[in-house]
Order: C-alpha cells, then structure tokens, then sequence
C-alpha cells in the first residue's frame, strides 16, 4: 500500500481523470516519481468504484483503495448501512472483515467494534479506512475462526461475509463451497454470540440455507433498486419455530414485505382486473407469493407468470400498474393495435424475449405505457396493455 497515492496534488490529478479507461490509463506516463502506474490506476478504478458505491468515501481523499476484486466483493454503503441499524448492540466483530466497509458501518452505532482480516495485503487497506474516519474499531490480521477459538471474549454479535468464490473460480451456490464454511463453526459462533449475521450470495438458495444453518431466527433479502444485493441470515442460541423473512428495496419508496417462511402453496387465480402488479426484486427471490397474497389481498394470473392483480389499488412491494385492456396474443392483434407504438415491454411465462418482440414490432421506448405479454390461467395467452402508477 502506498501513501502517496493519497497527497493533494496526487488525489486531484486521478480526479481530473476520473473517466478514463482504467487500461488505457495505466498505459500512460504519469508524473509521479514514486508511484507505480499499477498503484495509480489501482487508486483511479477504487475512486472509480466508489463514486456510486461508496459515495462518502469517495468525499473522502484519505482512502486508499484496494485492487478491483476486493472492492467487488465488498458491501455497498446503502447495504452496509442498513444492515449496522438492525439490531442494538454494544459490541460486534467482523470475523472476515475485507475493505472493512460493514464495520466502518456498524461503528458509527456500536460502541465496541472488532474488524478481522485474514489477507496481509488487504488488512492494511481497512486499517486506512478506519483510521482515515477516526473510528474506534479494532483492526487485526487474522484468520477470524481461529481468533474466535482462541478468545475468551464474548460478542453482542458476530458477524460474517464468507468469501463466495470457489477453488474452480466460479460463485458458490452452496454453503458448503463458502470460505469458511459456517456449517463447520456453528457451534463455535453461538457459543461466542447470541446472535450471528452472515451474508451470502443472492444465487444461494434459500429452502436449503434454512436447513443447513440450522439456527435461522430472521432472513433478510436485501436488494437495492430492484437489484438483489445480499441475503441476512439471523442465528440465534434460541429454539425457533418459524424464520421471520424481510424483503427490502432500498432506495426506493416501496413498502417492507415481511412474513413468516412458509414452504407451502394454496394459490387462487383470476382474470386480469382493474390493477396488476409485479413483485420486486427481493419479493422475487422470496417466491412467498402466497402471504404476499393474503397481505394485499391479492390474486395471481398463473402459475409461473408471477403477476398478482386486484379490484382496488393497494401499497405494493414493487410495481403498480393500471390495466386498460387485455387481449388474446395473437401477431394480428398486436399488429392492429400496438403494432410501432412507444411501449416498456414486460414478458413473464412468453415464448418471445422482449428484444425479440422490439424488432418483430417496431416498439420504442416509454416510461409509463406498458405491454405484459404473459399468460392467465383462465385466458391462455394474453397482452396486457397498462400504465404505471
């Protein structure tokens, strides 16, 4: 880690060339003696990354970024935040602590903060961070597990962001393929926490993570923008019945959906009403469509078109459309009607994709005027013509 790549004239130099091409960029002459072009545009791409993802940080012109990989792998601040304000704690530690974004978020609510770090190259980047925000947070290179077994302290809350990248360099889908793999150190993380927090992958599937980890108290799908960013898992010492599951869309003003896990399915179906709706993101990898259902009082259109639709409007989890007509999908019918007209194009349980039914079409781009092109249990295959409310 070099420091220099953080004095003033340094910091306004890689500013003034903010958008350029990260390749491009290295492949110039910089002048800057004692800085290497791969420690300059290592710094360029992290404030590169940092404009959008970190946006405090990026304020910051004491932060020294890490390579490309590490701040991938890293929570957003939006995330980071959110998941520091859940519980009220007085101590924590981050037992796989990376850039150290989680606890510099946890650390602005908790007064007790331990950050681990496994990677000599990378803790030294945290320890900048923390240092940088003056935060109190204790920063070690260490493998979390052992330091956990060698402690005699205790924590309000352990947390854990398990590396998802395997020894074949793909993204880990199963628990087992994380690192560390949690399944082996449950015993050890409830004897040392009432409450541990791990985040996962999006890809992992939930019905299985349930019964791996045993102990799920709440699960927590976080998605920003109707992007799914991470899954919360909640352990707990205590005997549970039912995981509590919470589906939020940051950054927008859609409501929090939350219910009790269920793995069971009694869906009704119906026509397409006055409303349609089309569940976020975080609602989506939930696939509760059945207490989703019953809190909105809703209907479904099909089995595998997962559009809900009512007589009365409600406050969604999602998008809130009003119907204007449906019709039978037929080439004659959208040709006559729709046929080079501005329309968003949604296909949910449709043969042709939507770049496919722009071209065959003519469709340009609106932002209120949509076509579903999906299908009703009752109608077959249908268009549903509506707009966004």
């Amino acid at each position: 880690m070099n420091l220099a790549v953080i004095r003033a004239e340094v910091d306004e130099y890689l500013r003034i060339h903010l958008h350029e091409n990260a390749a491009a960029f290295m492949l110039k002459k910089h002048p800057f003696q004692h800085i290497s072009n791969q420690e300059l545009t290592q710094q360029l791409v992290g404030l590169q990354k940092a404009r959008y993802k970190f946006p405090r940080l990026f304020e910051n012109h004491q932060i020294i970024y890490p390579p490309k990989v590490n701040l991938e792998q890293t929570s957003s601040e939006v995330t980071a935040t959110y998941k520091s304000q859940l519980f009220k704690i007085g101590s924590m530690i981050d037992l796989t602590g990376g850039f150290g974004m989680d606890v510099s978020a946890f650390a602005k609510w908790c007064p007790i903060t331990t950050h681990l770090e496994s990677c000599v190259y990378l803790q030294p980047y945290a320890q900048q961070l923390l240092k940088t925000q003056l935060l109190p947070t204790k920063s070690l290179c260490t493998d979390g597990i052992e330091f956990l077994k060698k402690t005699l302290d205790s924590y309000d809350l352990i947390y854990l962001d398990p590396s998802r990248k395997t020894e074949t360099n793909t993204k880990a889908v199963l628990l087992k393929d994380y690192e560390p793999n949690v399944i082996d150190h449950l015993d050890l993380l409830l004897n040392k926490s009432k409450r541990v927090m791990i985040k996962t992958s999006p890809m992992l599937d939930i019905t299985a993570g349930i019964k791996q980890l045993q102990k799920v108290g709440e699960l927590y799908v976080v998605a920003v923008k109707n992007e799914v960013k991470e899954l919360l898992w909640i352990l707990s010492d205590k005997e549970v019945d039912q995981v509590t599951l919470t589906c939020i869309n940051l950054q927008t003003e859609q409501p929090v959906f939350k219910n009790l896990w269920s793995t069971q399915r009694n869906t009704s179906y119906s026509k397409p009403q006055k409303y349609l709706y089309e569940p976020n993101a975080a609602v989506m990898k939930s696939q509760q469509f059945d207490s989703l259902m019953t809190q909105y009082s809703l209907e479904k259109l099909d089995q595998d078109a997962h559009l809900f639709t009512s007589k009365q409007s409600v406050d969604f989890p999602g998008r809130v459309f009003e119907i204007i007509k449906v019709i039978e999908n037929k080439p004659k019918n959208i040709k006559r009607l729709f046929a080079k007209t501005a329309r968003a194009i949604v296909t949910r349980n449709n043969k042709e994709s939507v770049a496919q039914l722009r071209k065959k079409y003519q469709f340009t781009e609106h932002e209120t005027d949509y076509l579903f092109f999906t299908s009703s249990q009752e109608l077959g295959s249908i268009i549903i013509e509506a707009v966004k409310i």
